[in-house]
């Protein structure tokens, strides 16, 4: 990668201006016009001329291109940022002020909800920061010679900004808004998902890839003026993701649609509009069905509602790897009200992605975990009599497994076991 002083040694070798054409009695002719010290310069160049110009002024465009994005990404690296001294924003709105990572100011209403709990600029950056156990993160530190003594901070190196929602770290003194900030490109997205350090590096600009959380191999691609995340994953991964998306949509739980494209799996962005604030702002790694459950029926009850339709689901397709920052709330940006659950999302882990056979329902800890909870807790049961759980058969769990472009064996096994489960819960709620 070129520095700064490289690529400011080169701008000062290529030509400024432009190249235009002009017909005088049906000829044409090319000229270079610049302006230099106020005035306009412009002079006739032959073609040969005019070929070499245009290859270098395109250069020299390119040249402070990347000046430009080195030039915003220093910002990042100044003692301010690195001290944790400024603004946590949503878009152009200050929610929280930082001395040296101590909140001075805070606006209740539009705070993220994890600066709301802890008032700790750290605790923020540490829920928005890549997996340093992904191998292609640690890559992608490397390429972009990221050097941090604490891993959250590496989220600064992109403001601290996420696909998944509006915030962002704004430097003290630093006079940049949202939309200098904001993603507009996906070019570190082959080193993100597979690892190809194949691009060139001094053309990429602020990240998504930085501030994209879990441990699976994933990268984001701009298509069409949309984000869509790609993910890495083995079949049963992937059949395991793509059913219980199908699964969901069948019993009616809010869930993100999920499709295969080549050898990865992906989604679009489910909250481009909208903030979405994981279950660990508001209640850290205690993932207790009790605990979680009390905070929301405090927030909302039909917040509550839908937590236990998730984890109803959840025991269904044997989803043991829901964790507090694989699903949460989402909050209007401008007034910051909680508007609903997330919809239902990572479930790669879930159904026989690490199992080759589901437990019988009567027998599956995983299962007694959420039932116990529920005969326990004289408000989740009231609330479940509540939701209304459709009838389902073996023909429409045989449809879903036939709509994903994927083949496992023991099919028929798999979709039994599960209408079982799913049935066991249905007569025991």
């Amino acid at each position: 990668m070129a520095t700064l002083s490289e690529l400011l040694k080169e701008l000062n070798t290529l030509p400024i201006g432009n190249i235009y054409k002009k017909k005088i009695h049906g000829k044409t002719y090319y000229y270079h016009q610049y302006f230099q010290d106020g005035v306009r310069f412009s002079h006739l160049v032959n073609e040969e001329e005019r070929l070499a110009l245009q290859e270098k002024i395109a250069r020299r465009l390119a040249v402070e291109s990347m000046i430009r994005d080195i030039r915003l990404r220093d910002v990042t690296l100044s003692r301010n940022s690195q001290e944790l001294t400024g603004y946590v924003m949503c878009e152009n709105t200050v929610t929280a002020k930082f001395e040296k990572g101590v909140m001075v100011d805070i606006n209740p209403k539009l705070a993220p909800l994890v600066i709301q709990r802890t008032h700790s600029l750290e605790e923020f950056l540490k829920l928005r920061v890549m997996d340093m156990s992904r191998t292609n993160a640690r890559i992608l530190k490397k390429v972009l010679q990221i050097e941090v003594d604490e891993d959250y901070k590496t989220a600064l190196y992109s403001y601290a900004l996420s696909i998944s929602d509006h915030y962002w770290f704004k430097p003290k003194h630093s006079k940049l808004k949202y939309k200098q900030v904001v993603f507009d490109n996906d070019s570190l997205f082959e080193i993100s998902l597979k690892g190809e350090v194949n691009v060139f590096f001094n053309k990429a600009k602020l990240s998504p890839e930085i501030t994209t959380t879990g441990s699976f191999e994933k990268g984001w691609r701009y298509i069409d003026g949309e984000w869509w995340l790609y993910k890495k994953g083995n079949e049963r991964q992937i059949f395991s993701e793509m059913f219980c998306s199908y699964f969901a949509e069948l019993i009616h739980l809010n869930s993100v649609a999920y499709e295969l494209d080549g050898e990865y799996i992906r989604c679009k962005n489910f909250s481009p509009y909208m903030n979405f604030e994981p279950m660990a702002a508001l209640a850290g790694d205690n993932d207790r069905y009790d605990y979680v459950f009390n905070i929301l029926c405090g927030i909302r009850e039909d917040l509550a509602r839908d937590y236990l339709k998730l984890i109803l689901f959840d025991s269904i397709m044997n989803n043991i790897d829901r964790h507090n920052e694989n699903y949460g709330l989402l909050r209007d940006p401008e007034s910051g009200t909680i508007l609903s659950l997330a919809p239902n999302f990572d479930n790669n882990l879930a159904l026989i992605a690490t199992t080759e056979r589901l437990n019988s329902p009567s027998k599956d800890g995983f299962i007694k975990v959420f039932t116990d909870f529920i005969k326990k807790n004289a408000v989740a049961r009231s609330m479940l009599h509540e939701i209304s759980i459709p009838d389902i058969d073996l023909d429409d769990l045989r449809l879903i497994a036939l709509q994903i472009p994927i083949r496992i064996k023991n099919l028929e096994e798999i979709v039994s076991s599960v209408l079982l489960r799913y049935n066991y819960l249905k007569k025991l709620l």
